[in-house]
């Protein structure tokens, strides 16, 4: 079994430009309690069939109860909609110079923490756009005005899913060469988005977004995060749904799952998860950065532009 990997950003200018520009908004300025790593039962149907077949029961609809305010896009940015089923939701866009149907380029796209979008998550990954991808930040079903109810790892991923096709049909993007990262709760989001064969997905990242089943029951007994939880977080088929650890036997694209060395939470969930990936032979691995929750942003992002930036797609 591998052993956890430690990554030193490379000092280039790209590298320096992540560290200037990444805010401190990516989660809550309260985390989250810790989704603690806990084993649990393997389901045998595969996740797809499952999915398909469950339907999600809310008990409480109604937006996110992420905070936000009416933001006009950032220098170079674009505001765009694009379709999720019968939901129509927006997302800020940007494209490199000089890329063109004839000249296309890697793209990223980018799902935020703290369950609102803020121009800082822009500025996280401006850098991308800097060395020459095609960037999309979504802003999910619920958040920031959209239409849709909130639905913490459901719906949202079937938004994810969208945002990816939508990219992938633009002319100047390079559809061999779409990555999609996620930071806290964007990153449970891109996590999951490592299940669909048929999604135009080189690879997925995450940094401090490797969830487990037990942390939803957790979080609804609590005061303080009990809000977030809107279905039966007793119900083994909306928990085992929303995560990606007990379906690591589906996984068909690749990801990385970044974690702060000073995040302890979500070192042993992606340790766990990688152990269990190793066993069955499935594309997931734990990196591990400098920096904790928040902190650990910024290299995480260092690293995998570096990773995406040496990623030779087969053709």
């Amino acid at each position: 079994m591998p052993g956890p990997r430690f990554f030193q950003a490379i000092p280039t200018v790209t590298a320096l430009a992540l560290a200037v520009s990444v805010g401190p908004a990516g989660c809550r300025k309260t985390p989250p309690e810790p989704p603690e790593a806990t084993a649990t039962r393997a389901p045998t149907k595969p996740y797809l069939a499952r999915r398909h077949a469950h339907d999600t029961e809310l008990r409480v609809r109604g937006p996110s109860p992420g905070k936000y305010e009416e933001y006009r896009p950032a220098r170079g940015v674009s505001a765009v909609t694009y379709p999720s089923g019968d939901l129509s939701l927006v997302a800020w866009y940007a494209t490199p110079l000089g890329a063109s149907g004839s000249n296309r380029a890697p793209a990223l796209v980018y799902f935020h923490g703290d369950f609102a979008f803020g121009p800082d998550d822009f500025e996280s990954v401006r850098p991308f756009v800097d060395a020459g991808y095609v960037v999309m930040t979504p802003m999910l079903r619920g958040e920031n005005g959209n239409p849709g109810d909130f639905e913490l790892l459901w719906g949202e991923v079937d938004d994810a899913r969208a945002a990816i096709e939508w990219i992938a049909s633009q002319p100047m993007v390079d559809r061999h060469r779409i990555y999609a990262f996620g930071h806290s709760i964007g990153g449970g989001v891109a996590a999951m988005l490592s299940l669909y064969p048929s999604l135009p997905l080189r690879m997925s990242a995450s940094c401090g977004g490797i969830y487990m089943p037990e942390t939803f029951a957790r979080w609804a007994a609590s005061g303080r995060n009990a809000e977030l939880v809107r279905f039966d977080a007793e119900d083994a088929e909306e928990t085992e749904l929303r995560t990606l650890g007990p379906n690591l036997a589906w996984m068909v694209h690749r990801h990385i799952a970044y974690v702060g060395a000073d995040d302890p939470w979500f070192v042993d969930n992606a340790a766990e998860l990688e152990r269990r990936a190793w066993e069955l032979g499935k594309p997931f691995e734990r990196v591990v950065v400098a920096g904790d929750h928040m902190a650990s942003l910024q290299p995480a992002l260092a690293a995998f532009l570096v990773l995406t930036q040496r990623d030779q797609p087969p053709r």
